[in-house]
């Protein structure tokens, strides 16, 4: 395998790269929002950009792989992928052939996003590893010196807490908290609400990571990943590294591996 086609369909946005097997390098990264229910088209034409990449780089587009979180999309993914790339598009599970093993029962309940996460790890990190994924929801999830993935820990991400606020309540408002920093003294309700979902939030993140990190002890690799993990995670302190085509990697990786690559 040269280089495959990868997917991460999440729950707010699909994003769609090329990505080479040497070095896991990522080229042609494309994010779009709401994902193939929403924008087909948009869709389409990263599939076109990742293609047009590795034309420009003289490699072949030799597989294609996703990770899905959304089920209900994963045949509507298969249709376009075999319209534009010709490819039969694969998914990442827990039965895939994959760079560390499981150490806890049910691992087919396992994300295909947590699984891509521990793939990156433990091929280009090694174990000791604790990576932790902000998106709609955040994850925590260790590997051991030994590669065993032996446990995780799943919470709200920002726009969760965020949209609760206006879901169950009569009278606040959807922030989009995203669009900046809180004010440091909050005047009016929005701002009060941003101070809250950042403060709930970087909370939630420095206790659980706390709690965890006794479990993997010192020396391990401490890597973050994620749409938000720029903001929230430098504040810690904590030295993680922060990979945002992490999954990406992964799914590669794991795209290599089913094609008999080793890494």
């Amino acid at each position: 395998m040269q280089s495959a086609l990868v997917i991460d369909a999440g729950n707010s946005s699909t994003t769609i790269a090329l990505f080479t097997s040497e070095g896991a390098a990522i080229a042609a990264r494309c994010a779009v929002r709401g994902g193939i229910s929403a924008a087909r088209g948009e869709c389409a034409v990263a599939i076109r950009k990742a293609f047009a990449a590795a034309d420009a780089a003289g490699c072949a587009v030799d597989a294609a792989m996703m990770a899905s979180v959304t089920p209900a999309v994963n045949d509507a993914w298969r249709r376009l992928v075999r319209e534009e790339a010709g490819l039969a598009l694969e998914f990442v599970r827990h039965d895939s052939r994959l760079p560390f093993r499981f150490g806890y029962p049910n691992p087919e309940t396992t994300g295909a996003d947590r699984i891509a996460d521990m793939a990156a790890a433990a091929v280009l990190h090694g174990g000791p590893a604790m990576v932790v994924d902000i998106g709609t929801a955040v994850t925590y999830d260790l590997l051991s010196a030994s590669g065993e993935f032996f446990t995780g820990v799943i919470g709200p991400g920002p726009e969760i807490l965020a949209r609760s606020l206006h879901d169950y309540t009569a009278q606040l408002p959807l922030v989009e908290w995203w669009r900046s920093t809180p004010p440091e003294r909050p005047i009016d309700t929005a701002g009060a609400m941003l101070f809250g979902v950042d403060a709930g939030f970087s909370g939630a993140l420095r206790e659980t990571i706390g709690r965890l990190l006794p479990q993997i002890g010192d020396g391990a690799a401490l890597v973050a990943t994620g749409g938000f993990a720029g903001r929230f995670v430098p504040p810690l302190g904590l030295g993680f590294k922060i990979d945002n085509d992490l999954t990406l990697r992964g799914i590669g990786i794991v795209a290599g591996l089913a094609a008999g690559e080793v890494f």
